[in-house]
């Protein structure tokens, strides 16, 4: 038995005692195809756009993962908003600067990426490509 051997006994006895199912041992890998899919529906939610809307590329750098996206910027309406315009809102909320609102969704993505996948995030580049608005009903609807 090599060392890793001894060590996933290891762990499948201790998991044992806590009531989840032994480990095996294998190995696990994520295609490039299913990586671009994650990080483009961590995209869509941490930007509150559709994930049909969401284009994300993503690259090995130097053992770090780094992440192209191309979103559009999601607009709300001002009943959504309590009154305040979209530029006196934080950019944790729906609104702030497009700048605020890069920041807060790039390092939404970041988190995410390292939580789902695992992966060590060097940079995360995003691009908006246009406007969403969250209720077509209204898109062109003068209030």
């Amino acid at each position: 038995m090599s060392a890793g051997t001894l060590e996933i006994e290891r762990l499948a006895q201790q998991s044992t005692v806590h009531s989840r199912p032994p480990l095996r041992a294998g190995y696990t890998s994520i295609s490039a195809g299913t990586m671009d899919k994650l990080v483009a529906a961590i995209a869509a939610d941490a930007f509150n756009v559709p994930l049909k809307e969401v284009r994300a590329g993503v690259h090995d750098e130097s053992g770090q993962v780094s992440v192209s996206l191309a979103v559009p910027l999601a607009l709300f309406p001002a009943a959504e908003l309590n009154g305040r315009s979209e530029l006196n809102v934080g950019a944790d909320l729906k609104g702030g600067t497009v700048f605020e609102r890069a920041a807060s969704g790039r390092q939404r993505v970041a988190q995410g990426i390292e939580a789902l996948a695992g992966s060590t995030v060097g940079w995360v580049d995003v691009r908006f490509t246009g406007i969403h608005e969250p209720d077509p009903r209204n898109a062109g609807r003068v209030q």
